[in-house]
This record gives C-alpha cells, sequence and structure tokens, in this order.
C-alpha cells in the first residue's frame, strides 16, 4: 500500500472485514484524515490525539455527536436527551452517577451467582455435543440473558430485544437506507416500550435494575423524571449487549489462532483479566467514536473546523506503534495493556466496563474449567459482520472435550 493510494476509503461496509491495513496507513501518514465524500468528518488515528480527545469535553464534544451522523434523536434537545453520550459535563454527571449505581462494586459482587449459573446452563446445553457455533450458542446469549433478567424484561420479548440491541446509532449513516429506516422504527418502539416500563417500576417497583434506578433517581432527585430514567435503562439494555457478544468470541477466536497464548492462559487462569485487556486493545466491538468539535483546532497542520464531526478510532490507536510495542502481536500477559482505549477514556469511559469484565471473565473461567483442548473446527471461513462502527465475528465453529472433571 502507498502512501498516496490508501484503499479501501474507511469507515465503509467495504473495508469492515479488515480495516487495519487502511487505519495503520492513515496512522502513519494522514493522523487526521478529512473523508473524501464527507467533507465535514474526520477521522484520527494516534494514540496520543484520540486519547486527548477523548479527554478534552470541551473541545471535542459529545453533545449532537452522535445523533449529527445517525440522523436519529431520542429527545427534544441537550437537557431531555435520552442516551447520557450525547451529554458534556455538566449535565452529564448526575445521569453518569445515576447509570452506574446498578453496577456498582457492591452490586457487582451479587451477580457473581447468576452470572455463573448463567454461564453453565449454557455451556450444559452443549457440552454433550462436543461442538458448537459459539457465537449464537454462548457469546450472544450470556449478555442478552444476563441484561434481561437485570432488567426484569420477560423472555417473550427476546426477538425484537435481539433487534435493539444491534442498534448502529452513530454508524447509522453509513449502513443501506432500508437498515436504516428499520432502526428509526425499532428506535421509537424501545422508547415507548421503556416508558412503559419505567412507569410500571414507579407504581409497582420490584427486584429489578430498571425499579432499582427509578427509586435511586427519586431519591437524589425527589421526583421521577421520565427522559433521564429511559436514557439510563436504554443504555443499560442496549450498551452491554452486543458489545460483550462480539467481544467474548473475538477473544476466542484470538486465543484459538494462537495456540500458545492459549496454553498460558489455561496454565495460569489468573492471566485471564489481562488476557482480555488484550484482547479489547487488539480486536475491540467498537472502532471508534464520534465527537463534535466545539472550536476550531489545528492539528498536524490540519484545520478542523467548529461544528464539524471527528472520529476517534480506537481501534487504529491501540494498535499505535509510538505506544505499544510490537502492537499486533497477540500478548496475554502483555505489561501496558491497561493503557489501551478499548474501553473510551475521560468522563465517557465506558458505563458498563465493569460488568463486561466481570461476565466475560467468569464465561472463560468456567469455559476452560469445563471444555478441554477447544479448537477450530476445519475448514471454516472466518468473517466479520458488515458494520461501520461495531467489529465481531458472524459465526465460530469449534470443538472440544468435555474436562474430567466436568
Amino acid at each position: 500500500m502507498t502512501a498516496t493510494a490508501p484503499a479501501p476509503v474507511y469507515p465503509s461496509l467495504e473495508g469492515s472485514e479488515d480495516p487495519f491495513p487502511f487505519l495503520n496507513h492513515l496512522r502513519e501518514h494522514q493522523p487526521v484524515y478529512q473523508i473524501p465524500d464527507r467533507p465535514n468528518i474526520y477521522l484520527l488515528t494516534r494514540y496520543d490525539d484520540v486519547k486527548r480527545a477523548l479527554s478534552e469535553w470541551s473541545t471535542f464534544s459529545n453533545t449532537e455527536a452522535r445523533s449529527g451522523l445517525s440522523g436519529i434523536w431520542f429527545g427534544g434537545g441537550p437537557e431531555d436527551a435520552t442516551m447520557i453520550n450525547e451529554l458534556d459535563p455538566p449535565l452529564h454527571r448526575p445521569q453518569r452517577v445515576l447509570a452506574q449505581a446498578p453496577i456498582a462494586p457492591g452490586r457487582l459482587r451479587s451477580y457473581v451467582t447468576l452470572i455463573t449459573e448463567l454461564v453453565d446452563g449454557l455451556i450444559d446445553r452443549f457440552i454433550d455435543d462436543g461442538s458448537t457455533e459459539f457465537v449464537s450458542a454462548f457469546a450472544h446469549q450470556l449478555p442478552l440473558k444476563l441484561t434481561m433478567q437485570l432488567l426484569g424484561i420477560p423472555e417473550s420479548d427476546m426477538d425484537w430485544i435481539i433487534t435493539w440491541t444491534s442498534f448502529e446509532s452513530s454508524g447509522l449513516s453509513w449502513m443501506p437506507d432500508e437498515f436504516r429506516e428499520g432502526q428509526k422504527v425499532h428506535a421509537q418502539k424501545m422508547l415507548s416500550y421503556l416508558s412503559d416500563m419505567l412507569l410500571e417500576r414507579l407504581e409497582n417497583p420490584g427486584d429489578d435494575v430498571i425499579s432499582f434506578v427509578v427509586q435511586e433517581q427519586v431519591g437524589r432527585e425527589g421526583e421521577f423524571k421520565m427522559p433521564q430514567a429511559r436514557a439510563i435503562s436504554a443504555m443499560l439494555l442496549a450498551g452491554g449487549v452486543i458489545t460483550t457478544a462480539h467481544f467474548m468470541a473475538s477473544a476466542l477466536l484470538l486465543l484459538l489462532q494462537h495456540r500458545d497464548q492459549m496454553a498460558k492462559v489455561r496454565a495460569d487462569t489468573s492471566l485471564i483479566p489481562r488476557m482480555l485487556e488484550e484482547c479489547l486493545r487488539l480486536q475491540g466491538p467498537v472502532l471508534w467514536q464520534p465527537r463534535r468539535m466545539a472550536v476550531e483546532i489545528e492539528l498536524h497542520g490540519i484545520t478542523i473546523p467548529k461544528g464539524s464531526h471527528v472520529l476517534l478510532m480506537q481501534a487504529a490507536a491501540n494498535r499505535d506503534p509510538a505506544k505499544f510495542a510490537e502492537p499486533d502481536r497477540f500478548h496475554v500477559d502483555r505489561p501496558d495493556v491497561m493503557d489501551h482505549l478499548g474501553f473510551g477514556f475521560g468522563e465517557h469511559f465506558c458505563l458498563g466496563a465493569p460488568l463486561a469484565r466481570l461476565e466475560s471473565r467468569i464465561a472463560f473461567e468456567r469455559l476452560f474449567a469445563r471444555l478441554a483442548d477447544i479448537r477450530l473446527i476445519e475448514p471454516q471461513r472466518i468473517e466479520h459482520i458488515r458494520s461501520p462502527q461495531f467489529r465481531g465475528v458472524r459465526s465460530l465453529n469449534i470443538e472440544f472435550d468435555a474436562a474430567a472433571q466436568d
């Protein structure tokens, strides 16, 4: 690939299978890249630039950063926004505090038994077969079932909840027209569904996260506010399902493609948390985060105008050789792996990160305990989902032996 003719253009569905060669090219040659057919959108690809932009919300604003790209706006304005990640301080902080309450350390510890039971229940379904399609049988099922149980959503609603949790949001403008229109319909349906659920929990609170959100809001603010409660509920529902599913499937694929690293983690399962962070660095489920320029700046000799959109390419930053040695290498005990930007950074550090880390850690602990000699079924073609913003494998056919102690 030459310095003058990179291909394909990204973000695009055409580049979704393997965006990394193009992102590597941009990081080296065009660290501030203006998308040719979208003159108001720029890509940042270097680690220091992306981290700075994630930190400086007064310059790289979240307000209208996503709705300005997708054309979907869930509320009337910044004070009434139903998506927390569209808010800057000081409006952002009170909602984030409320949203964090259901996943505070004390409550997280109370989820360990439930997560373990869900993981073992899913493994029980396929362990006697000696093989399974891991994405549909496990990776998608675990975060979906956990989220629905925590929020008190009935199993009968699972089918269309699956559609909602694959919502593209800020990547929507790169999707086909038919997909965009369908997502708008699902967005409105979800708003109505969450509104009804919140009102029901206000009148009849139960032992679930939605009830907890309502009670926390009323306790902190003295009254129930639908837009804020709906914002938190939407984030908890949509934010922790599809990305966690992609993350777990990508993690297993990396281990299967690097048998020496798999053996290292199996021999010392205390490495599982660090292994998962390395997977986030190398194959994170979110490729970029959008921001809107609150002021005009110059960066690397390029003027980025006020009001333009900037895509912060976490996937490129996490492979920056100026930050990570041998950045394309999968290294389960990489010493500086916690510096990755897979969960973001700063005010909008991923809200669901603690829960994603917990359920993924338990998942791999139980998979390693119950399945021996996990291996890819060959031949099979590994393909990734067609998405401009998310990254995950479509399917992953594996075979294994039941562990002796199971």
